[in-house]
């Protein structure tokens, strides 16, 4: 009968592995990120926030303008039965083109906001305008009618909205 031989086997020790490489890849990832977070700063949006004291109950020196923007892209100046329309439809109308520009102007409400901002002047208070516009508006129209706004040099608007 043959002999059987053992063969010994080398006892090996835990394996190793090389990680010098995978510590610089976090360190380059480490080093991208935070170049990357220091490369977006975010935009301060000013806002005049209301008083928290209590009123005097006196009424303001000036009634608020009121604009409504209506679903066809009239712009009526007032509110109720005196409003008056300052701006014609621009549904359908490319704001890109020659014809939108004399639409998009709104050169009619711009001077009704100067009138305003005179009065204000007048009365020494800051005039104020209530935008009312609704989710089928649309958004150019919204755009144009601040445009006016920056025009006429009138910064303190309320944003309203309504369901129709």
């Amino acid at each position: 009968m043959a002999r059987h031989k053992k063969i010994e086997v080398e006892e090996q020790g835990d394996p190793e592995m090389n990680i010098s490489s995978l510590i610089d890849c976090c360190f380059l990832l480490l080093i991208y990120f935070l170049v990357a977070t220091t490369l977006v700063s975010e935009k301060k949006i000013d806002m005049a926030m209301p008083s928290s004291s209590p009123s005097d109950g006196a009424p303001p020196p000036l009634e608020p303008g009121r604009i409504q923007i209506k679903a066809d892209g009239s712009v009526l100046w007032g509110s109720g039965a005196s409003a008056v329309q300052v701006g014609s439809a621009s549904v359908g109308i490319d704001p890109a083109s020659d014809a939108y520009r004399d639409v998009g102007r709104l050169s009619e409400l711009v001077d009704n906001l100067k009138t305003l901002k005179d009065n204000a002047k007048a009365v020494d208070a800051e005039p104020i305008i209530m935008l009312n516009s609704n989710g089928s508006t649309p958004h150019q129209r919204v755009v144009d009618v601040m445009s006016a706004l920056a025009e006429a040099g009138i910064q303190s608007v309320g944003l309203e909205t309504s369901i129709e």
